[in-house]
């Protein structure tokens, strides 16, 4: 990432400078690269951060995209069509196009200026999949662009992050054992949780409730979750509600009080727990959505076994030609 970045910022110095990112991608993807997102949100004076979905970044992308921008795209496949036309608009623009493919011979990996390749691993390791590697990446252009005063800490974090996910997934299994018993013949399950965290909510919610197991379901942030959400709290319907380690905590906590005095179906996976304060306290809360993620793995395999609906079962997706409906 150290030679990437440096480059990259070079090759801006006498135009003005990198002054904004923009993450385009989609669904889990798009969910994905948040993560770095809110780190640069919450950490950069310089640099404008902006998520978007990969088709609005190219139907209607935001005036302030030029040349002095980096645009960073992720699929899996390599192939998802809106991901890839996002990476084009980049290279038209003359922006700096960083993608993240899961194959190296794909139609997105040969529209990156830097492509960076996750899942060769033979072996899965959480602390080089796409969210950790969009995060790295960000986390070491605020290094080079600004100075980031917690990088030793987060590099640290990165060190030992993949252990403290596999304490975290040992420990999860018995309550995601419970967990799908308990919700294995739900219709509806709401996910909640806010900072970093919310990605995993929209994940959970997005790409394993609704797509793997086509259970209704509606990712609720924890500091809007009182001004809406919370009129359909009763004793019948069931939440899940992620509780982090940094900042955005009073928020899940003032949430969880309400739904155990007002709710009955309710399931709290408190970070805490979890050992991800292990990870830092400066860097923690950044780093705690691949412990999520890990975690609620376990969770949705345990869910899709009591329920006999794999999660490679599809109805639409991957049968129907839906992508022809998509004009690039």
């Amino acid at each position: 990432y150290k030679a990437v970045v440096k480059e990259i910022l070079d090759s801006r110095k006498e135009n003005g400078g990198i002054h904004a990112i923009y993450f385009a991608a989609c669904g889990g993807s798009k969910a994905g690269l948040t993560t770095a997102d809110f780190f640069l949100k919450c950490e950069s004076a310089t640099i404008d951060s902006h998520v978007y979905t990969a088709k609005e970044f190219v139907l209607c992308p935001p005036k302030a995209f030029d040349e002095n921008c980096i645009v960073v795209t992720l699929s899996a496949s390599g192939t998802t069509p809106e991901a890839v036309a996002a990476a084009k608009a980049a290279k038209e623009k003359g922006a700096v196009s960083i993608t993240i493919v899961g194959k190296k011979d794909s139609p997105l990996a040969e529209q990156g200026d830097y492509v960076f390749f996750n899942g060769d691993e033979p072996k899965y390791q959480y602390s080089t999949c796409s969210m950790a590697v969009a995060l790295r990446f960000a986390v070491e252009l605020l290094q080079q662009a600004e100075g980031y005063e917690h990088y030793d800490d987060m590099q640290h974090g990165f060190d030992i992050l993949d252990d403290v996910i596999k304490k975290a997934r040992e420990y999860a299994e018995p309550g995601a054992i419970r967990f799908a018993e308990e919700h294995k013949d739900d219709k509806v399950l709401h996910v909640m949780a806010t900072g970093a965290n919310y990605n995993v909510a929209y994940t959970t919610t997005t790409c394993i409730l609704m797509e793997c197991q086509w259970i209704h379901s509606n990712p609720i942030h924890s500091g809007e979750f009182f001004h809406g959400p919370f009129e359909v709290v009763d004793k019948e319907v069931p939440f899940l509600v992620l509780v982090g380690v940094g900042r955005e905590r009073e928020m899940d906590e003032r949430a969880v009080d309400f739904l155990k005095k007002y709710g009955k179906r309710i399931t709290v996976l408190d970070g805490k727990e979890f050992g991800i304060d292990i990870l830092g306290p400066t860097v923690a809360e950044y780093l705690s959505p691949l412990v999520f993620t890990g975690v609620l793995s376990r969770y949705s395999h345990r869910l899709a076994d009591a329920r006999n609906h794999s999660v490679y079962v599809r109805r639409y997706m991957w049968h129907v030609p839906y992508l022809s409906l998509i004009h690039i």
